[in-house]
C-alpha cells in the first residue's frame, strides 16, 4: 500500500511538473511571431504572377504583438507582400467579446497591400446565431473598412501583366465544422457555390478548415490556404501536432506545405488561440508564399 502511494505521489508531481511547465512554454511561446516561408513552383502559375509574394494570416483571435499590433504588422510590411490573404477566425466567437481590435488590425493592413478576407468558423458562428451573439458579426462588418475585399463564397480575378488568377473564397456551412467527427462534403457542393472549374485558370481557395483539402484539390484548386488547427496546439517532433480544435488527435493536416496530386495547401499554424492557449514547439506565425512558375 505505501509503494502504490509513493508511486502514485510520484505520477502526481510529474504530471504538475508537466502541466506547469507547458503554462510557462505556452506563455513564452504565444508571445513571439516568426516569419514562415515556402515557395510553390507549378508551371500553371502565369508568367505575371511569377515571383509574386503572398502574405497568409489566419487565427488571430484577438492576439495582440506589440502596443495595437504593431509588431505584426512591422513583420507583414517586411515581407514586401505583392497581396495579403486572411483565412477568418480573426475574432473570438464568443458573446460580448470585443471584434474592433482584429478589425482595426485588418484595416491596418490596408496600407500595405490589398487585403481578401474570408471567414473562418468563429465568424461563421457569430453572423449566423444572431440570437446568441448578438451584433458582434455586424459590428465587425461596420468596422471594417471598404477596401478590404469580402470573399463570402465568392470570387475574385486578379489580374497583374496581361494575366489573371481566379480568388475564391469558401465558407463551410456548420455542419462542416462538426467537432470529433469530419462530415462527409456533398457531391457537387463547391461546384455549386463556384461552378465547374475552369482548367486553364489558375486557382486559389482561401478555405479555412484544411481537412476538406482532397475535395478542394479535386475540384481544381490548385492553391489552398488554410488555418482553424492552431499547428496541433502542442506540436511533438515527428509525430507533428497532437490537438485541433475539433477535438483530433493528431490531425492528418496540422501545419505546413501539403501536396495532393499536384495540386498545394499551405496550413497556417495561426496566430492566436481562443478556449485553450497552449502552444509549445508552435509559435505564432505569419506566413509568406512565393509564387514560381518555373
Amino acid at each position: 500500500m505505501k509503494l502504490c502511494l509513493n508511486i502514485l505521489a510520484i505520477i502526481s508531481i510529474l504530471v504538475i511538473v508537466c502541466v506547469v511547465g507547458i503554462c510557462i512554454i505556452s506563455y513564452i511561446e504565444n508571445r513571439k511571431l516568426v516569419i514562415t516561408q515556402y515557395s510553390i513552383m507549378d508551371e500553371k502559375i502565369p508568367t505575371a504572377f511569377h515571383n509574386m509574394r503572398i502574405v497568409h494570416l489566419s487565427d488571430l483571435h484577438n492576439a495582440c504583438f506589440g502596443e495595437d499590433n504593431t509588431i505584426l504588422l512591422q513583420k507583414v510590411r517586411q515581407c514586401c507582400p505583392d497581396i495579403i490573404l486572411v483565412t477568418g477566425d480573426m475574432i473570438v466567437g464568443k458573446p460580448g467579446w470585443d471584434v474592433l481590435f482584429a478589425a482595426d488590425t485588418m484595416n491596418a493592413l490596408c496600407d500595405i497591400a490589398p487585403v481578401y478576407f474570408s471567414m473562418g468558423n468563429h465568424e461563421l458562428r457569430a453572423s449566423i446565431y444572431t440570437e446568441t451573439y448578438g451584433e458582434m458579426w455586424q459590428r465587425f462588418l461596420n468596422r471594417l473598412c471598404p477596401e478590404i475585399h469580402m470573399l463570402l463564397d465568392q470570387t475574385e480575378i486578379i489580374e497583374r501583366g496581361g494575366d489573371s488568377i481566379l480568388l475564391h473564397g469558401l465558407n463551410l456551412t456548420p455542419e462542416l465544422y462538426k467537432r470529433m467527427i469530419r462530415m462527409p462534403m456533398e457531391p457537387g457542393y463547391l461546384s455549386g457555390l463556384f461552378g465547374e472549374c475552369d482548367r486553364s485558370q489558375y486557382h486559389i481557395f482561401l478555405a479555412h478548415n484544411p481537412d476538406y483539402f482532397r475535395e478542394y484539390a479535386t475540384w481544381g484548386a490548385n492553391l489552398t490556404f488554410s488555418g482553424h488547427v492552431h499547428g496541433g496546439m502542442i506540436r511533438i517532433p515527428f509525430l507533428g501536432g497532437a490537438l485541433s480544435p475539433m477535438i483530433h488527435f493528431f490531425p492528418k493536416y496540422d501545419k505546413g506545405l501539403f501536396e495532393q496530386e499536384g495540386k498545394y495547401m499551405v496550413l497556417s499554424g495561426g496566430l492566436g488561440n481562443h478556449t485553450f492557449k497552449f502552444r509549445v514547439n508552435n509559435l505564432p506565425e505569419i506566413v509568406l508564399v512565393t509564387l514560381n512558375d518555373d
